[in-house]
């Protein structure tokens, strides 16, 4: 009987190495991708820091853009366009609408208004309606005298138009600061000043957010969100510390996309950086194009 040859074991894979190796790569790779998420810097908070250095260390670098011409990471990490000549413009954290107590706030501050401003915040609402170009002339001189009087008199521009009249108000240092939605003390009597005369007649209101082309470094909030954003502030404004009915209200966006003025200069973005109350005419369009 012949004797069976025993078989030789298979021959080790030299190459099997390379599985452990691939696995500890992409271990690696993990490792190193959740480090650098977990690292970057909140760019918003950051810039907000800096400027509020600018003040009490009286850096001017802040007030004519954050290092742009420097060479280190921090200079280097900002172009002159987003940086621009007004230094950190569109660059903020939205602090979110007035709460209650702001707007009580507010309110008791807003108590001493012009005696033209007939009809003080809260009380009931006039009746007439505004349907005539004289009519409309006559609401553009009392609000200019309000706005004079509070102090403001250079804070609005007028058109009259086919949808009525128009109160265009810069944004900048007067309702909001740079990038916010969030008012500031001007903003508020600035509103104050303007109520009063808006609860004298029944025509609607449309509130128009506006803004310039600098965009916004916050993931998935644009400048449509903060025009968007500013219109609501003041409408809400409007109904809770001056008793504007709602129903007479709209508030809208247009972003970057209706500019006044060119965005090809600091001037001219400062002018597109507005929230426009547009006073409808009785038979106006109410289009806002």
């Amino acid at each position: 009987m012949a004797r069976r040859e025993k078989k030789k074991p298979p021959p080790d894979n030299e190459l099997r190495w390379l599985t452990t190796y691939g696995d500890v790569v992409t271990l690696l790779l993990a490792f190193f991708v959740m480090l650098y998420a977990i690292s970057q810097v909140d760019q918003q908070k950051f810039q907000l820091f800096v400027t509020g250095l600018a003040d009490p260390f009286g850096n001017p670098a802040v007030a004519e853009g954050l290092l742009t011409d420097g060479t280190g990471l921090v200079g280097a990490a900002f172009s002159d366009a987003q940086v621009g000549e007004d230094g950190l413009e569109g660059i903020a954290i939205l602090d979110g609408l007035p709460s209650m107590q702001e707007a009580e706030d507010g309110y008791e501050e807003s108590n001493d208004q012009p005696e033209d401003a007939v009809d003080a915040a809260g009380t009931d609402e006039g009746d007439g309606v505004l349907d005539t170009p004289e009519e409309l002339v006559e609401v553009q001189n009392a609000i200019e005298s309000a706005l004079a009087v509070a102090g403001l008199e250079n804070a609005a521009d007028f058109e009259i138009d086919m949808r009525g009249l128009t109160v265009a108000i810069a944004t900048d240092d007067v309702l909001f600061a740079s990038g916010s939605a969030t008012f500031g003390e001007r903003g508020r009597e600035l509103i104050a000043a303007i109520a009063p005369i808006l609860s004298e007649f029944s025509n609607d209101v449309l509130v128009e957010g506006h803004t310039d082309t600098v965009p916004l470094y916050s993931a998935g909030y644009d400048n449509w969100n903060l025009s968007t954003d500013r219109a609501l502030a003041v409408l809400k404004l409007l109904v809770a510390d001056h008793g504007i009915g709602p129903e007479r209200l709209a508030a809208t966006g247009y972003g970057e996309f209706r500019p006044k003025a060119s965005n090809e200069t600091s001037e001219g973005k400062a002018k597109n950086r507005r929230v426009e109350l547009v006073i409808i005419a009785q038979g106006g369009d109410g289009d806002g194009s």
